[in-house]
């Protein structure tokens, strides 16, 4: 007897894949003949036509055993879930205009852990400018946290992931693996792992878990590449670099992407966190995701007007090899893997 296939078997993204080709099937009248539905399926965030604007949609969910490590406080957890919601707002090049949260609470949470929960989101809210509008609340055996944030963006500034053109310099907007840092720190228990990241700078350390546990969305830099007009692609990098850079290739086309190792910018302490940790710099920058930073594509004349607008790391270019490449450090260019952080299981 054959056994049924598990949602496991495939993962995330792959779950993800499947959604979107069973929406473009039964909802094709939709995407053909509705007057304001932009077919935006698997981008960051879904586009709706209001006048000469889009209205902006997104939706994620956080869940207590799987998102938030036991030292994140609740105010903590109510950040977060405002965060990644903005930040594909972010990624769209949107202002954000309002969100949603619903959450699913247990029986036993103290009050003092709800106001703390509910100050968080509103800590976020104000930084983010953006007002909390609506939500519902239900009784959970663990904390669950659903967001949907709204945003508004001009039709002609729309950032979209998948705008790729050949010779584009690929940009990100800050370096990276600092949340994996923080991750790893957090998550070691051996005493002599402790001790040694004990050695490491103090304020280095205080710095890489503060981004892992209250992240920051770059919706000010969303909202200058926008209006820039000069920047073609854009996404953020949550799930890891690798991860993202697959997403951004369109099938069906030639349009690759090279990226350079030595290019790749980083904390020097982060290799020393890995070092300490058992993790290599290489899957702490490309595979562990939680970073938040913007992944942007720009012509390759057009790169010192971004640079004069916000701080960018030039990392590689759009090719037409259809395949995401990276070169080492000996100059060998070799095929990236996909991968990085994935719900439900699927390849890592």
């Amino acid at each position: 007897m054959s056994k049924k296939p598990l949602i496991s078997d495939l993962g995330e993204k792959k779950l993800i894949e499947n959604i979107i080709q069973k929406a473009h099937f039964f909802q094709k009248d939709y995407f053909s003949t509705h007057p304001q539905i932009k077919d935006s399926l698997g981008d960051d965030a879904a586009l709706m036509e209001v006048d000469s604007k889009y209205l902006v949609s997104t939706s994620d969910m956080l869940l207590q055993n799987t998102h938030f490590p036991r030292q994140m406080t609740h105010r903590q957890m109510g950040w977060k879930i405002v965060t990644v919601n903005v930040s594909d707002l972010a990624a769209m090049g949107a202002h954000p205009r309002g969100i949603l949260i619903s959450m699913g609470l247990p029986r036993d949470m103290t009050m003092e852990q709800f106001n703390e929960l509910v100050e968080g989101i509103l800590d976020a809210c104000t930084y983010y400018e953006t007002p909390l509008i609506g939500g519902d609340t239900n009784e959970s055996p663990q904390i669950v946290l659903n967001g949907t944030a709204l945003g508004e963006v001009n039709k002609e500034k729309v950032l979209m992931k998948k705008n790729l053109q050949k010779g584009n310099l690929i940009v990100v907007t800050g370096t990276l693996g600092m949340a994996a840092a923080g991750f790893e720190i957090l998550l070691a228990d051996d005493n002599d792992s402790l001790k040694k990241i004990e050695l490491l700078k103090g304020e280095f350390v205080e710095k890489a878990v503060n981004h892992a546990l209250e992240p920051l969305a770059r919706i000010k830099e969303g909202i200058i590449a926008s209006e820039s007009k000069i920047v073609t692609a854009c996404t953020d990098i949550t799930d890891g670099l690798a991860s993202e850079l697959h997403e951004m290739l369109k099938p069906g086309n030639n349009i690759g992407i090279r990226i350079y190792d030595d290019k790749i910018p980083s904390h020097p302490l982060v290799e020393e966190v890995g070092k300490i940790t058992g993790k290599k710099l290489h899957k702490m920058t490309l595979y562990y995701g939680e970073d938040f930073e913007l992944l942007l594509t720009v012509k390759k004349d057009e790169i010192g007007a971004l640079k004069n607008l916000m701080d960018v790391y030039v990392i590689g270019e759009v090719t037409d090899s259809a395949h995401v490449e990276i070169v080492n450090k000996d100059g060998k260019t070799s095929i990236l893997p996909p991968g990085g952080y994935q719900h439900l299981g699927g390849d890592k």
